[in-house]
């Protein structure tokens, strides 16, 4: 009888571990679809906790996935270096931010695990190969989004925005000034606008970010304050100056997306002028005021800097928009919501 019942403990035991071998080996590891991971274009971890590492989808990415980690889906940020080195595979989503898609997306997702969702975070135009190997994409153009679906993408419109509990009026006294901007200098771009101007109209401004050595020189040198402010440190510099300048990438304005600067100032209830969008036009009327040429751009600053009422007025009405339709809890419960339904819809949990 002994030998009977350790015969059948046996072959249950088999039966069990040939279904649990089964299944390990279809399944080597189970994703977690409360998990995601965000792929950033940075070479080296060490990257991620320099807090002047100039490339603002490194903070766009931090304050993307806190929200996400707020809201239940636990995020954390990858670079290149990440990307080669044995990783913990199990995170359901993974969201691509500016270069990742060049990450051989289509031989990873086709080959390495289709359940797991690729989704493109585009905050500047990507290249439609990319676009097309993506699960979804979550795009910031209104136009880009009308386009992709009208080709079969799985495109959803999803603002940039700001955080609120970090970015919001805070003045400081010591940091006040007259004219900032905050931006890098774009490799192989034209010298942004706001500089162009300000040199050929003589109006000095104070410069925050990198690449500028070369262009800020001679006696426009002291105009370059720092190559970059920590994250945490701009809502004190947005809150203290009179005006915010901002412009936009050429190819930013050609396919609508409106940069994330204009967010975060005005919940800061910084006054913006910027370069001309529609975009912009739409959504902040004349809250913004905007220029089209070095007289329109000498002429606002001009008139807003000896109009301090008029730069009250208009901050608080930009302020109340950006509140209202751009806070990271509203914008980021509509991306989830998607990345659930998807879920829902599409895999086997």
């Amino acid at each position: 009888m002994r030998q009977v019942g350790l015969f059948f403990i046996l072959l249950l035991l088999g039966i069990v571990g040939g279904i649990w071998f089964e299944h390990a080996s279809s399944h080597p590891y189970r994703l977690d679809y409360n998990r995601a991971v965000i792929n950033l274009p940075i070479t080296y971890t060490k990257y991620l906790s320099d807090d002047t590492y100039a490339l603002g989808e490194k903070y766009l990415a931090e304050d993307l996935a806190a929200e996400l980690k707020k809201q239940g889906i636990d995020t954390r940020l990858y670079t290149f270096e990440d990307s080669l080195a044995n990783r913990n595979f199990n995170e359901g989503f993974e969201i691509f931010m500016r270069s990742g898609p060049e990450l051989l997306l289509n031989k990873y997702h086709n080959y390495v695990d289709k359940d797991r969702v690729a989704v493109l975070f585009e905050t500047i135009p990507y290249k439609l190969e990319n676009v097309k190997n993506a699960d979804i994409v979550f795009t910031g153009s209104l136009k880009k989004n009308k386009f992709y679906r009208s080709i079969g993408v799985n495109s959803y419109f999803l603002p940039q925005f700001t955080r609120v509990d970090e970015f919001y009026p805070s003045f400081d006294e010591k940091l006040k000034r007259k004219l900032l901007f905050v931006a890098n200098q774009w490799p192989d771009f034209p010298i942004r606008k706001t500089i162009q101007y300000a040199k050929n109209t003589g109006i000095q401004i104070d410069v925050f970010g990198d690449n500028w050595g070369n262009i800020l020189v001679d006696e426009k040198a002291s105009w370059w304050k720092a190559r970059q402010i920590p994250n945490d440190q701009l809502k004190y510099f947005y809150s203290s100056a009179d005006i915010v300048l901002n412009d936009t990438r050429p190819d930013m304005i050609e396919a609508g997306f409106i940069s994330n600067r204009i967010f975060d100032a005005t919940a800061c209830g910084a006054f913006v002028i910027s370069d001309y969008m529609p975009e912009i036009e739409e959504i902040y009327g004349e809250a913004i005021p905007m220029y089209k040429s070095p007289e329109e751009f000498k002429q606002l600053i001009e008139f807003y800097l000896s109009h301090p009422d008029e730069r009250r007025r208009l901050a608080l009405m930009a302020q109340k928009i950006t509140l209202k339709k751009f806070s990271a809890d509203s914008v980021i419960r509509q991306m989830i919501a998607v990345l659930r339904n998807y879920v829902d819809k599409e895999r086997i949990n």
